[in-house]
């Protein structure tokens, strides 16, 4: 079977299902997230909070949510270290910026999320 990092392509759709969940009840609780928190809180596999296959699996769940005209969900995933996140989310960012600063942009896409999975299903 072919592997994306060392993790199956049949557990790649659960570990994103339950990532976006996580992101999920995040927003719900208009929270923001670490990335280790994150992390640690997967159960369907184990994933360092400073891998590339975390980058790719927040980079999935952002262009999905983006095609389906949501508010980027990964907007909640920050570094401990800085209280934003990395340089995976400012690419995958919205390319029609309302300002010229991404700093900005990003606190206004964290106040969508929190919006959207704020209202009544």
């Amino acid at each position: 079977m072919k592997q994306r990092n060392d993790l199956a392509d049949a557990k790649w759709p659960d570990v994103i299902a339950e990532m976006r969940q996580i992101i999920i009840d995040t927003a719900k609780a208009r929270q923001l997230i670490t990335y280790s928190e994150l992390t640690g809180m997967l159960q369907t596999a184990s994933i360092h909070y400073h891998s590339h296959l975390l980058t790719r699996l927040l980079i999935e769940i952002g262009s999905a949510e983006a095609a389906a005209g949501r508010p980027i969900l990964p907007a909640l995933v920050i570094a401990k270290q800085t209280g934003r996140p990395g340089l995976g989310y400012f690419r995958l960012a919205p390319g029609e910026s309302r300002t010229d600063d991404p700093i900005l942009e990003w606190e206004a896409e964290v106040q969508r999320v929190y919006a959207y999975w704020s209202e009544p299903s």
